[in-house]
């Protein structure tokens, strides 16, 4: 197997071929979507601030493809895997993200910023599908918890816990 077939494979499971003696890869769902929020918040803040869009306009759309490729390919990851411990609650944060990442997407979309489809209609289309892309993994998210036995917990906070924080 070659290194595009194994990149190929990675990317579709998460995991590289163990059976011809290469190490089994563990994603780490979280850390992967702390990631991207982050990087979905910096976009955010670009937005808001009065920057040169001619500077950052093709890096923000490089982001932006590279935000939608990677929560796609965390969603894949975590559809097949369904065995992977707390996946619902991965789930829940994939589609927290997703939503961030529609909302800035929206922005651009029908906001007024420097960088929006309003100063640069050439946008209009390839943030229409990031957008209509988005709300599908949403939907099926939803549904995928819905319908999940496992649904996410309720933080727990005990009673001790509780009577710290009411008492500061």
């Amino acid at each position: 197997m070659d290194i595009i077939q194994k990149t190929i494979k990675f990317v579709n499971t998460g995991a590289i071929d163990a059976e011809n003696g290469d190490m089994g890869k563990h994603i780490n769902f979280e850390d992967n979507i702390f990631v991207l929020n982050i990087r979905i918040r910096m976009i955010r803040d670009l937005l808001i601030l009065d920057t040169d869009a001619v500077l950052f306009l093709d890096k923000t759309m490089d982001d932006l493809v590279f935000i939608h490729n990677s929560l796609d390919s965390l969603f894949s990851s975590l559809k097949e895997n369904k065995r992977l411990i707390e996946r619902d609650e991965q789930f829940h944060n994939l589609a927290q993200t997703e939503q961030k990442l529609s909302e800035v997407l929206a922005e651009i979309e029908q906001g007024d910023g420097t960088i929006s489809v309003r100063h640069y209609p050439e946008l209009k289309e390839q943030i229409t599908f990031l957008l209509s892309q988005c709300h599908e993994r949403q939907h099926i998210i939803q549904d995928l918890l819905a319908n999940s036995q496992h649904p996410v917990p309720e933080p727990v906070v005990s009673h001790d816990e509780l009577h710290e924080l009411l008492s500061r």
